[in-house]
């Protein structure tokens, strides 16, 4: 017979194993797809596996996923929760989730460097875009980031309003106006701008009524 202690450490064991196997089961769900590409759209898993998307297809994309595009390829994945996001060319991210009591999970992704489009739907949202030197954090929008070299982020909103933040503050901009993030300032004030014409680059990979 297993004495008090012994009861304790198995059930720690055993609540430990459970508790791995949670994080396990939680990293093996998918958090949405790559649907298109034109040219080619990398895959690089967690565990350093690559997988590639040429054309249309369905390929599964989770947690810690970094995913790019060279110069000559653009790309389509889709979030399960109704997030569209485009890839430009010579465009890299990586997929990373923010879990808080409570709340329904925030997507992020982290661009290194390139361009992206993104488009909520179906209700608000919980989704940022994090570059060298802010985030556009939004809800129910649809909008464009650019990072430079220098890790200068323009950011174009389409429609909707995105919370576009630096180390010194946060701006709320809004349909039809442009906005700067550079290292050390905050964002600059919003100007109006030819919002449509910032996601032209996107018309080929998004299907009609999309």
């Amino acid at each position: 017979m297993m004495t008090t202690g012994q009861l304790a450490a198995t059930a720690g064991i055993v609540g430990l194993f459970l508790g791995f196997t949670g994080i396990s089961n939680a990293q093996n769900v998918p958090v949405g797809s790559a649907t298109n590409a034109i040219g080619t759209l990398t895959i690089v898993r967690t565990d350093g596996v690559e997988q590639r998307l040429q054309g249309k297809g369905n390929v599964p994309l989770y947690e810690g996923d970094a995913l790019k595009t060279d110069g000559n390829s653009q790309a389509l994945i889709e979030f399960k929760e109704g997030i569209q996001v485009a890839l430009n060319e010579s465009t890299s991210f990586k997929l990373l989730s923010r879990w808080e009591q409570d709340k329904p999970t925030t997507r992020i992704l982290r661009l290194k460097q390139g361009e992206v489009w993104a488009k909520t739907s179906g209700g608000p949202k919980l989704f940022e875009v994090e570059t060298p030197v802010a985030t556009a954090a939004v809800k129910e929008t649809e909008f464009n980031l650019k990072v430079q070299d220098d890790g200068q982020s323009i950011l174009t909103v389409i429609e909707g309003v995105v919370s576009f933040g630096t180390p010194f503050g946060t701006c709320p901009i809004r349909t039809d106006t442009i906005s700067y993030g550079v290292r050390g300032k905050k964002c600059t004030k919003p100007a109006e701008t030819d919002a449509k014409a910032a996601r032209s680059w996107t018309d080929a990979l998004r299907m009609p009524g999309k």
